[in-house]
């Protein structure tokens, strides 16, 4: 699984100083719903009411995306050789599940995974990856308040390997 290959070690604890430090938080709480709005190349993107239907979110072009990502990037290099007070602030960090755009942006800090998951698919497609360590309801419960649009045509750059390894049925063994 190379997606998962390519992870960096967690900031330990301060008694974990050469250690890597992961947590599994099973049940989160998202803070209250609170409809906000994202400038990305002087457009507005507002994040979208609940009780709008997947179908009914406005459109962003695949374009767009690529464009996160490749800022997001530019200015991930661009904090590692100078990070000053008066850098700009970091682009959106907008994700795609299912042809659905999440701005993970505020979200990420709160990520029991960590931010890093995210962050490795800003302006990608993570929707396989999503499904095999979340469930409905937690997309229900965290996610739907995340969503601010639609797209198609964005592909993940990891292939999807097999869940299980092995006979297809209990009659093979």
């Amino acid at each position: 699984m190379g997606w998962l290959t390519h992870r960096r070690p967690a900031l330990p604890t301060h008694s974990e100083k050469n250690a890597a430090y992961s947590e599994h938080v099973e049940d989160i709480t998202p803070s209250p719903t609170q409809l906000q709005t994202r400038t990305f190349l002087d457009r507005e993107y507002p994040s979208q009411d609940p009780s709008t239907a997947d179908s009914d979110l406005p459109y962003i072009d695949p374009a767009v995306l690529s464009l996160v990502e490749k800022s997001w990037n530019s200015a991930l290099t661009a904090d590692k050789s100078h990070n000053t007070d008066t850098s700009p602030p970091f682009p959106p960090a907008w994700i795609v599940i299912d042809n659905i755009v999440y701005d993970c942006t505020d979200f990420q800090h709160h990520h029991p995974g960590g931010s890093v998951v995210i962050r490795s698919f800003v302006g990608q497609d993570c929707s396989w990856q999503f499904w095999r360590f979340h469930g409905k309801e937690q997309m229900k419960r965290a996610g739907t308040g995340l969503r601010i649009g639609r797209t198609s045509g964005v592909r993940n750059r990891f292939t999807e390997t097999p869940r299980y390894v092995g006979s297809s049925s209990l009659d093979d063994w």
